[in-house]
């Protein structure tokens, strides 16, 4: 029996996923906190979202569609990296980036707030995972840091924000003095809007038909998230698609991605049958051999056969 529990935890050592020491490029002196993958080419919002028809949107693909999100940090910093899969910038804005207009919502403690920065966003955030901090990534040097005081009141600061052509990175930089370590029940939301310098929160806006300068695909008589794509699970129950579908209220509610260090329920589950089969195939084996050895027996006229 302790051969197979063993193995067992052999094979949940294996699966489960291992926390990375080494930073970008492998700087032993930058740790990463958190790292999660969003599926490719779902820059499309709840899943009908068309691009708009102006040049300046070309490749039209791509351009919203987050890849994969890091945090990470050294002894001054915290780094918040988003890889978009197309990365333009025709109007030269600064930063090296335009396009995307970035919201990462931190849940850091139960409570806070459960709406976003800007009504025009379109979703909602669930009461247990109220958000206390948001990095708002902007071109044009329009960037902030946003935290939630004690007297629930917002408040800002400006925020650096960079595109990195060496790491193809969006970095979002934060004094480590603000925030500190993140913890392992920091729970993330990654929103990704399109810019518009005259849409409120810098937000382009979406119709039902395509135009020059905005987004068509959204649905008749609902509310219209300005979210083109958001860190998500490939599959399951909280899918980009099902959350950006409109709630009980009406608003979609959003989830964050949480960080878990938990083994995945799918390798417990494997490791469990692999365990029983063990153990039911060691009993079948005891029994076979004493079948084996009792007919020896029998033969041998050693045992009474009754």
């Amino acid at each position: 029996m302790w051969k197979y529990l063993l193995i067992f935890l052999g094979v949940c050592v294996v699966c489960s996923p291992a926390q990375a020491e080494a930073g970008p490029g492998g700087d032993r002196s930058t740790v990463v906190y958190f790292e999660a993958v969003d599926p490719e080419g779902d820059d499309y919002g709840p899943g009908g979202y068309i691009y708009p028809r102006n040049l300046a949107f070309r490749p039209y693909e791509g351009l919203y569609d987050l890849l994969w999100f890091r945090v990470s940090g050294n002894d001054e910093a915290l780094f918040f990296d988003l890889k978009i899969k197309e990365i333009t910038n025709p109007w030269n804005a600064p930063e090296g980036f335009i396009h995307p207009v970035i919201h990462i919502y931190i849940d850091l403690a139960p409570g806070g707030r459960t709406q976003p920065l800007t009504e025009e966003m379109g979703v909602r955030m669930p009461p247990q995972y109220g958000w206390e901090v948001c990095l708002e990534g902007v071109g044009w040097e329009s960037s902030r840091l946003v935290y939630l005081t004690e007297g629930q009141n917002l408040e800002s600061t400006d925020l650096s924000a960079a595109y990195l052509p060496d790491l193809q990175v969006i970095r979002l930089k934060v004094p480590k003095a603000r925030l500190g370590n993140p913890q392992k029940n920091w729970r993330y939301y990654v929103l990704i809007g399109a810019y518009d310098g005259f849409g409120p929160g810098f937000l382009r806006e979406i119709r039902p038909e395509p135009g020059d300068w905005h987004f068509g695909g959204a649905p008749a008589g609902q509310i219209v998230p300005r979210v083109l794509d958001l860190l998500a699970p490939e599959r399951g129950s909280y899918t980009q698609e099902r959350q950006l579908r409109p709630g009980k209220d009406g608003w979609p509610v959003v989830y964050p991605f949480n960080r878990k260090k938990e083994l995945p329920w799918g390798y417990l589950v494997i490791g469990g049958l692999l365990l029983a089969l063990g153990y039911y195939s060691s009993k079948r084996l005891v029994i076979t051999g004493f079948w084996f050895k009792g007919g020896k027996l029998v033969k041998d006229g050693l045992l009474d056969n009754k």
